[in-house]
This record gives C-alpha cells, sequence and structure tokens, in this order.
C-alpha cells in the first residue's frame, strides 16, 4: 500500500521536505525565464533538454529516497540509489557539456565567469555524492551530504530567480543564502531538539559556498583568455 507524504516522521520527513522544496525552486527558477522574455527554449539544443531532463530526475529521486526509508522500504531505496549514482555522474558529464557548448554557441556573455560557476559547482556536488556513497552505511551522514548535494544540484535555478545582472556580486550572495537557507534551518532544528548540530552540515554548507572562493579565477587575465576561446569568433 502505498503510503502518504505525512505518514512519514522524523528524519525522512524532513529531508524529503528539503528535497521537495528544491524541485520548487527549479519550478520558480526555469519557469520565470520565459515570463521575463530571457530564454527562448524552443532555440536550445537538445543538450540542454538531455540535462535539464537528469537534473529533474535527481530531484524527484531526492524526494523519493527519503520517503522510501520512512515507509521501510530499504531494499528499494538501496537499489534506487545505486540508480542515483549514475544520475550523479550523468548531471556532472551533462553539466559539463552543456557549460561549454552553451559558451560555443555564443548564449554567454562571459565565459570565464560562466565555466568558474557551473564547473565550481559541479565539483562540490561530486564530491558530496562521493561521500555520501563511502558513508552510506552511516545513516545520520549520508542524508544530511545528499541533502546539501541536492541544493547545489539546483543552483542555476537560483540564478535565475535572483536578478544577477542588476545585483552583480550581491546577487551572487543572495543567492547562496537562499541555497543555504534550508541547511540553516535544519542547523537550527537539530540544535534545539538534539541539543548539537551534526557535523556533516558544517561540511555541506562550506560545499555550498565553494563556488564562491573560485569567482577570482575567472579574472585571472590567462584563464579568461583560455576561456574567450571557447566563444564563437566576432566577425569585424
Amino acid at each position: 500500500m502505498i503510503k502518504s507524504f505525512r505518514s512519514i516522521s522524523g528524519e525522512p520527513r524532513l529531508f524529503a521536505a528539503i528535497a521537495f522544496t528544491q524541485v520548487l525552486v527549479v519550478i520558480a527558477g526555469f519557469g520565470l525565464e520565459p515570463i521575463r522574455g530571457r530564454t527562448n527554449y524552443s532555440a536550445l539544443p537538445l543538450t540542454v533538454y538531455l540535462h535539464a531532463t537528469i537534473g529533474l530526475a535527481w530531484c524527484v529521486l531526492a524526494v523519493m529516497q527519503p520517503w522510501l526509508i520512512g515507509t521501510r522500504q530499504r531494499e528499494l531505496h538501496r537499489t534506487f540509489g545505486w540508480i542515483g549514482a549514475f544520475i550523479a555522474v550523468a548531471l556532472v558529464t551533462t553539466g559539463i557539456w552543456t557549460t561549454f557548448g552553451s559558451i560555443a554557441g555564443g548564449r554567454q556573455s562571459e565565459p570565464a565567469f560562466t565555466i568558474v560557476t557551473n564547473i565550481g559547482g559541479l565539483i562540490p556536488f561530486a564530491l558530496l555524492v562521493v561521500l555520501a556513497i563511502r558513508v552510506r552505511r552511516r545513516s545520520d551522514w549520508h542524508r544530511r551530504l545528499l541533502a546539501c548535494a541536492t541544493i547545489i544540484a539546483v543552483a542555476p535555478a537560483w540564478a535565475r530567480i535572483v536578478p544577477m545582472e542588476q545585483l552583480g556580486p550581491i546577487g551572487l550572495l543572495l543567492m547562496e543564502a537562499g541555497m543555504l537557507a534550508p541547511v540553516f534551518w535544519s542547523a537550527v532544528h537539530e540544535r534545539r531538539t538534539q541539543g548539537s548540530i551534526h557535523v556533516a552540515w558544517y561540511w555541506g554548507a562550506a560545499a555550498i559556498l565553494s563556488p564562491l572562493f573560485m569567482v577570482p579565477i575567472a579574472f585571472v587575465p590567462g584563464f579568461a583568455n583560455w576561456a574567450n576561446g571557447f566563444a564563437p569568433a566576432v566577425k569585424p
């Protein structure tokens, strides 16, 4: 018998809720693009749709996995967990592919910044997933690391919710604040209910913030010149 979300409790419900909020972020972020007139989805290449589909699959799985634990369907949880590992590999691979493809297609005005922020997000995402797999028998670590990985995975949606062009560096800080909100809330909740904050939240927060420290790389002349080489040549 299929159980509803309300039928699960404790940590599984918390992590399912965190994942569900990230799905809402994705819907809000990419749903606003046509309204703002910033993106013509029909003109995008198939690789972008492939990457988006894989990203959505990850988010759906992130909601489903805690629910499976909460309903004591552990074997199914393990099976989908390994499927999730392959989805993560595909998400990183297509993320790199679409990053350089968007630059080559002339859809990015700042190639260096695009590479640093996109790849800078994929790296901590991949590291958290790998670490979560290694500590999968320690469910307390496993759940928190994957929750933070999912938050990082939806960073492109946050980049569309926050008007980055108008706000500049402040927009980047607001984006990071939005991403850290569920981590902060969960940490405060743990502090109040359990008397301490799990160390995994600190690791996850550091991973979420790590792209900020990579941004200066985009302004290194040599790197900027290399990144610009992927952009289409401007005809005189």
